[in-house]
């Protein structure tokens, strides 16, 4: 396992969540998605359907005020069959700098020919981060 290889993976789709890029954000997590939410799994097979749920993520972001997006590894842990289970802080700002979120991610991901991709994407640590927001 190359933990390089992961942290290009999370590096590089924190940047396509802070361009806004769609395309880029849908081929890093690919088809068919597992969405682990506060309130229980969501599976997405569709595309169409994946690309909305990314436009919704981005909207409610750019609601908030979010220009900037980090995402730091803590901790990479490997599992079987090429895959790892991925926790992250991810860091959502304003462009002033300020915090407009923050939380923990606990993703899987899996290595396909060489090519790393969300498997399991974790929405439960921002779920819990935006309960009582407007």
């Amino acid at each position: 396992m190359s933990d390089p290889a992961i942290a290009e993976l999370i590096a590089a789709q924190a940047a396509a969540w802070e361009s806004g890029d769609v395309e880029a954000i849908g081929d890093a997590l690919g088809l068919p998605q597992m969405l682990a939410r506060a309130d229980g799994t969501t599976f997405i097979e569709d595309e169409g359907e994946l690309d909305a749920w990314i436009a919704a993520r981005l909207a409610a972001w750019r609601d908030m005020g979010v220009t900037t997006i980090d995402a730091e590894i803590e901790h990479i842990e490997p599992l079987p069959d090429d895959a790892a289970r991925v926790t992250s802080r991810w860091r959502l700002a304003g462009s002033d700098g300020g915090e407009r979120l923050a939380f923990v991610a606990v993703d899987t991901v899996a290595c396909d020919e060489g090519e790393w991709y969300y498997v399991v994407t974790d929405t439960a640590g921002e779920d819990a981060a935006t309960v009582g927001r407007s």
